[in-house]
């Protein structure tokens, strides 16, 4: 009964028009009949809980059943959430403000909620900090993020950011120069995800770079950015992909040669983040995705956290060139002690 309404509810979401244009293109480019790929990308919605984002990120369409059966798809990561998140404390990781204040200790730059300050306070802040990001404090994939240099109508701008709902308004990172001669468009933001056990212990089950692209200030996939991996040293171990799953062994704009690049301060950024996980599960939320920035003095910061993770970095196509199998059992591996 759970999986039929999960279905009931993903045809309801669905976006029907990028769902035929998905069905065609697969088509055409595995020399498949449009009709079999149709569905073929049901039977996998039924059988593996995997949505058409799904098939084509995970390349469903030439992957045996076998190896299909081995992967994170959405609905089977929308029970682990169930299983480790506490719903009633969502609101902590989706209002920014309140992230922001909770976790103060890893966010580590100047903030406010226009909420909360008058345009007195507002001004004294861009006083110090004449460059800022602004958001929503609900933001996701990237929208409604802007980077301001401020001048001028100050009180203009506290107007308009309060009707456009851009109400967290935070100091400007300066990334560090190695991650902004990769790409100095936007901040490039390490990607971990976390899960803490039953024991109080801190998993990292993915660990990846999120790379931007020219004429972006963010480098959220669904905003064209791309993503390359990463080993437990920092060391870039891919090509970049992107979400329409173009391969990129350099930076298109940039032309540095993603491979074999570390990034600095990993571990710290890492041991940060494990702090960061136990602090979450003491919030009732222990499956975390992290977004990590490093600041041009090596010093790395929390831009923000998930607690519905984007599970579709997971095994996209730049994991499936070295292994064809996805990440399923260390998931389980890890939820046996939760």
């Amino acid at each position: 009964m759970k999986k039929i309404k999960y279905l009931i509810g993903c045809l309801f979401r669905m976006n029907f028009g990028r769902f035929f244009v998905t069905v065609r293109e697969l088509a055409r480019e595995n020399k498949k009949l449009s009709v079999a790929v149709f569905f073929d990308i049901l039977w996998c919605g039924i059988r593996y809980g995997a949505g058409y984002v799904d098939y084509r990120i995970f390349d469903f369409v030439r992957l045996s059943a076998k190896q299909r059966g081995t992967f994170v798809t959405r609905g089977i990561n929308n029970e682990f959430i169930r299983k480790l998140n506490n719903k009633d404390d969502y609101y902590k990781f989706e209002d920014k403000s309140v992230f922001n204040a909770l976790f103060k200790e890893f966010i580590s730059r100047d903030w406010i909620f226009l909420k909360d300050v008058s345009i007195t306070d507002f001004a004294r802040f861009l006083e110090k900090n004449p460059v800022v990001i602004v958001k929503p404090v609900d933001a996701i994939c990237g929208k409604g993020i802007e980077k301001i240099s401020v001048a001028g109508d100050i009180a203009g701008l506290y107007d308009r950011l309060i009707q456009n709902g851009q109400t967290l308004v935070e100091e400007y990172i300066v990334q560090h120069e190695d991650l902004a001669r990769i790409n100095p468009y936007a901040v490039n933001t390490l990607r971990f995800m976390s899960i803490v056990d039953g024991g109080g212990e801190v998993h990292i089950m993915f660990r990846a770079l999120r790379v931007g692209i020219e004429g972006s200030v963010v480098d959220n996939f669904n905003a064209g950015g791309m993503f390359v991996l990463l080993n437990e040293d920092g060391v870039i171990i891919s090509d970049a992909v992107n979400k329409k799953t173009e391969m990129f062994d350099r930076h298109p704009s940039t032309a540095v040669v993603f491979k074999g690049t570390r990034i600095p301060s990993f571990k710290e950024a890492e041991e940060m983040v494990k702090r960061a996980a136990v602090t979450g599960a003491f919030e009732g939320i222990r499956y975390v995705s992290w977004d990590v920035a490093v600041t041009s003095s090596g010093f790395p910061v929390i831009i923000e956290a998930n607690h519905n993770p984007g599970y579709d970095l997971l095994q996209s196509k730049v994991y499936l060139i070295d292994n064809e199998y996805g990440r399923l059992a260390d998931f389980l591996r890890v939820c046996e002690k939760c």
